[in-house]
């Protein structure tokens, strides 16, 4: 068994977990990344890369001030990405059209972005139907957010582990299940099958997983995966010209001719499996919109798992009790679009010990009922 000093380790190498390592390295901090199976597998790789703007960071809202600084933080990852590696992560101003069912619904809905400080028009049925003439006559209000982008996960996340690697990041994959080791109020050891590690400090970015590790020690996140359905259909270059949004439910072009429709919302355990009942449902949401899909061709269909928790919102910062233990899950739908921010988070928390913004509605305790002690939790 290998017993290595490693600096910060990060246990979960998606996308916050890579991103995290990345700034740190640039920071000159040495950093390991844990992954339980493979870099950039679960979540980060599933979704469809939406990227929703903001620009109220000091926002009561924990969901509009992290999205917000997320939305900032962006620009400056894609330059330091474009910089490191030179490779197209797929980044791209689209815009999005968000569906109301009447015009009354779709100006509170401006307004509600208006507030943030976002472009918002409220598109009638007569410029709905001259912005987006596929759609179903059905659809007669909705809400353009001309600010609105996207990233192409995989690329994001190969990217990332190029990125992390030239930088110096090791990188340790298919490590299976880890488990802490604690006293006097820090942790001393990761323990995987194989090494234990000794940390200066540990970050838990691992998604839906994140629970049991944080049950070692008594600490309650409430995170549990949520499974979320993908189909992928090809359409042709610029056919549809932009996100629409409907509900949680949506359909997204890529610039190549590929077209996403997502996504379920299944609370049914660690299983990542398609169902029919669920892929059938996106087509029939795909089509009722666009009735021209019927007739496109399917490319392939996939699953991933949500780190869900009771109020969407992520855990964010460093666990009450102990020195150097710090979390960065649970952020459901929006795991990469607040993951540039979540990453500067944590880097200033580790080594700065304080964040660039408020966590207030984040805290990793705000749904556990008691206070870490080591190896147990009082309560």
């Amino acid at each position: 068994m290998s017993h290595t000093g490693s600096g910060i380790v990060l246990l979960g190498g998606g996308v916050v977990g890579l991103t995290t390592a990345l700034l740190l390295r640039q920071r000159g901090v040495e950093v390991t990344v844990v992954e339980r199976s493979l870099i950039g597998r679960e979540a980060s790789w599933a979704g469809a890369g939406m990227l929703p703007p903001g620009r109220a960071m000091t926002a009561e809202s924990a969901e509009v001030r992290l999205r917000s600084f997320s939305c900032l933080c962006w620009s400056e990852l894609n330059d330091l990405l474009q910089r490191l590696t030179g490779a197209d992560n797929g980044y791209r101003i689209c815009g999005s059209c968000v569906l109301a069912d009447a015009a009354e619904e779709a100006e509170r809905e401006a307004a509600r972005w208006a507030s943030e400080g976002v472009l918002a028009e409220v598109l009638d049925g007569g410029s709905l139907r001259q912005r987006f003439p596929m759609l179903s006559a059905a659809c007669s209000a909705a809400v353009w957010l001309p600010e609105f982008a996207q990233v192409r996960n995989p690329w994001h996340l190969q990217i990332l582990r190029s990125a992390c690697e030239s930088a110096g990041v090791s990188i340790v994959e298919n490590a299976g299940d880890a488990s802490l080791e604690s006293g006097s109020g820090r942790i001393t050891a990761v323990r995987t099958a194989d090494r234990v590690l000794y940390p200066t400090a540990v970050c838990l970015t691992s998604g839906a997983w994140t629970g049991g590790l944080l049950e070692q020690f008594g600490v309650q996140s409430r995170i549990k995966p949520i499974r979320g359905q993908m189909v992928l259909m090809r359409v042709g270059a610029g056919w549809l010209p932009g996100v629409v949004e409907c509900g949680r439910r949506y359909l997204v072009p890529r610039h190549d001719g590929l077209l996403l429709a997502g996504s379920t919302e299944e609370d049914v355990g660690f299983c990542r499996e398609n169902t029919v009942a669920g892929v059938r449902g996106l087509l029939e949401f795909a089509c009722e919109l666009v009735p021209e899909l019927a007739v496109a061709p399917i490319v392939k269909t996939w699953a991933g798992l949500r780190p869900g928790t009771p109020d969407g919102l992520p855990l964010l910062g460093r666990v009450a009790g102990c020195e150097n233990l710090y979390v960065g899950a649970g952020h459901f739908r929006s795991g990469l679009q607040m993951s540039p921010g979540t990453a500067r988070i944590l880097c200033d928390l580790m080594l700065d010990g304080r964040s660039p913004i408020s966590l207030e509605g984040l805290q990793v305790e705000r749904f556990s009922a008691g206070v870490w002690k080591g190896a147990s939790c009082e309560r």
